[in-house]
């Protein structure tokens, strides 16, 4: 997820840096946000913005409102979201949901999914947030496609406990000890891009 304060910038600097331009997916209901999509191959690039058409107040768009600069802000992982409450639980995570998530497609379509957000965590959005994706088509196959995701790194001040969490989720991502980042690589048309966190992005807190 590579929030922006404005989706026609956010999609504008994905075109000039992919060389392909990003779909515009839609409206989050409720959370203030809109966004766009490009696949990555095996994962996807979701571009997330304020929405100026709901209101702002309390929101998460109302967080990214306020950003200088892009950067990631989280990332997400699919699984069984009531086994992966389970776990988190066990390992005295709390979490948010599940819960239902809609979002209206340019054509008018609703889709729905459901979203899991871990709560409370030291690691903030370096541990990410789970989707079930129901009945809906994967963003990766459905998007224009910007190149092919190659990694995932994070670093954390507590990479042990990271890992451990990670692992119990069945989460195999590389954790480095030190001050907090995402970083992402990827293999695009016009070379390798690498997408990280900002110091702003990093105290976002999706919940």
């Amino acid at each position: 997820m590579y929030a922006v304060a404005s989706l026609d910038e956010g999609m504008d600097w994905a075109g000039d840096t992919f060389g392909v331009q990003p779909a515009y997916a839609g409206e989050h209901l409720g959370l203030g946000t809109r966004n766009a999509l490009l696949s990555l191959g095996s994962a996807y690039l979701e571009i997330i913005a304020p929405d100026p058409a709901q209101p702002l107040t309390g929101t998460l768009g109302e967080r990214f409102a306020h950003l200088t600069q892009g950067g990631l802000v989280t990332w997400a992982a699919e699984g069984e979201l009531a086994w992966i409450q389970s776990v988190l639980s066990d390992l005295d995570i709390r979490s948010a949901g599940p819960k239902l998530t809609q979002r209206r497609t340019p054509q008018g379509d609703l889709l729905e999914w459901m979203l899991l957000f871990p709560m409370g965590s030291r690691h903030g959005a370096r541990l990410p947030f789970f989707i079930d994706w129901m009945r809906c088509e994967h963003p990766r196959k459905t998007s224009p496609i910007a190149g092919d995701f190659r990694s995932l790194s994070i670093t954390t001040p507590d990479a042990i406990d990271l890992r451990r969490i990670l692992a119990a989720i069945d989460l195999d991502v590389p954790v480095a000890q030190g001050e907090p980042c995402l970083e992402v690589s990827i293999d695009s048309t016009a070379g390798e891009v690498r997408l990280s966190s900002t110091e702003e992005t990093c105290l976002i807190s999706l919940t």
